[in-house]
């Protein structure tokens, strides 16, 4: 038997703020495009409870979903890895992280990123609670899956590997939806550097559609989205633009009604945990900025220049630093019908894609930016030369050895 319920509370910041996911950005928010959202989906399956929860923002840390966890298991009783909590990765909301700015010093320090965490706290607590407070409502499990064409893709080439799934899950009860979850694989980076507006972006706009067709929001589920996004589509940087690709995708997925009906088990978690240090290795890493310094100054392209500053400051952030902890921590979760690999990083579309066909579920899925920030997982070939490897915490190939050891859980060696 499977019963659900969902909840969904808004995270808006209610002043400007300094806003995160462009180095280039350093003016503070001058007001809301559309609210910034956190929903969050229950599950009873055989008796067993597993909670998702997404919230709108570029990230999340560790810290808060700890607290968060202890939370939830001190008043409900649901253990830490039956929950998840992951952020959908927009631009257009705040940084809570503010000494990943380029602009930070204590001058500027204004306390509202640390406000704001503690109002994170409590909604994404208060938006799960909901859940458990309400009637369970026994439910029916269905999905379809659409490969979206012409709208978004590898952002680093046409025609490179690339995921353009996107899947929608529906829960009913008598032919109303009680709860809802989309999983997509997509930069939520419609909305430019020069954007200013609080919003969603791209996975919000979606998830407003969705709910307009069945009736509740839908817990949205980013995938493996580091080498994915509209770049190669895009017709502009401004909320037209967003129109523009969040109906053309909603109309793909709702082109048909067929559902494919789902059978969902007890709720099993497996866990994986891997760590790495290693030093700065700061005159490569001066090298390298000097050679970007020099690529910008003859770069006339707004999203080439773009990433060309973007990698200068990740560059700064590292050089702040003398050695490099990079902790990764993801789960295999198997639901029957449904296996979600959930990891914190942003991982290439490629090495998502391979995770997904170890699985012999019927329906596997990656969730990305869950329970922490990763950073990004790409490939080693591109290690020097992308914005994505100059930002990743990662070493080179550590991508390769943690997409294995996932696939090979993913795969269900050890049962």
């Amino acid at each position: 038997m499977i019963k659900a319920a969902t909840s969904t509370r808004y995270v808006t910041p209610d002043q400007p703020c300094f806003m995160g996911g462009y180095g280039m950005r350093t003016e503070k928010s001058d007001g809301v495009l559309d609210e910034l959202k956190c929903t969050a989906v229950l599950l009873e399956v055989e008796g067993k409870p597993i909670v998702f929860c997404d919230v709108e923002i570029l990230m999340l840390t560790a810290e808060i979903v700890a607290d968060v966890k202890q939370k939830l298991e001190q008043t409900y009783g649901i253990p830490a890895e039956m929950v998840v909590i992951a952020a959908t990765h927009t631009h257009a909301g705040p940084e809570i992280r503010s000494e990943r700015l380029p602009m930070f010093d204590e001058t500027s320090d204004d306390g509202f990123w640390r406000a704001y965490q503690d109002l994170l706290r409590g909604t994404i607590f208060a938006t799960i609670s909901e859940c458990f407070e309400a009637e369970l409502v026994e439910v029916s499990a269905s999905c379809r899956t659409v490969e979206i064409e012409g709208l978004y893709g590898n952002r680093n080439g046409i025609g490179k590997p690339e995921d353009k799934d996107v899947t929608l899950i529906v829960f009913e009860h008598n032919g109303a939806t009680v709860a809802a979850i989309v999983n997509i694989s997509c930069h939520p980076t419609v909305l430019g550097a020069q954007n200013l507006k609080i919003s969603g972006d791209l996975l919000g706009y979606i998830s407003r559609g969705v709910k307009e067709k069945l009736g509740v929001y839908p817990l949205m589920m980013q995938g493996a989205s580091g080498d994915m996004s509209n770049r190669n589509y895009r017709q502009g940087h401004d909320a037209q633009e967003l129109t523009r690709i969040g109906e053309g995708i909603l109309a793909q997925l709702f082109a048909s009604q067929a559902l494919k009906p789902l059978s969902l088990g007890k709720p099993l978690a497996e866990s994986y945990h891997w760590e790495t240090r290693y030093p700065v290795d700061k005159g490569m890493l001066r090298n390298l900025q000097a050679q970007i310094r020099q690529q910008m100054e003859a770069e006339t392209n707004y999203d080439k220049h773009k990433i060309l500053l973007s990698s200068i400051y990740a560059i700064d952030l590292k050089l702040k630093k003398e050695e490099i902890t990079a902790n990764f921590d993801a789960a295999i979760i198997r639901l029957g019908d449904i296996e979600i690999c959930k990891q914190p990083g942003e991982m290439f579309s490629r090495f998502g894609k391979k995770i997904k066909a170890a699985s012999k579920a019927k329906l596997p899925l990656i969730w990305g930016y869950a329970d922490d920030y990763g950073g990004y997982l790409a490939d080693q070939g591109e290690y020097g030369k992308t914005y994505e490897s100059i930002m990743s915490p990662m070493p080179k190939g550590a991508t390769e050895e943690i997409t294995d050891d996932l696939a090979w859980l993913m795969s269900g060696a050890m049962e």
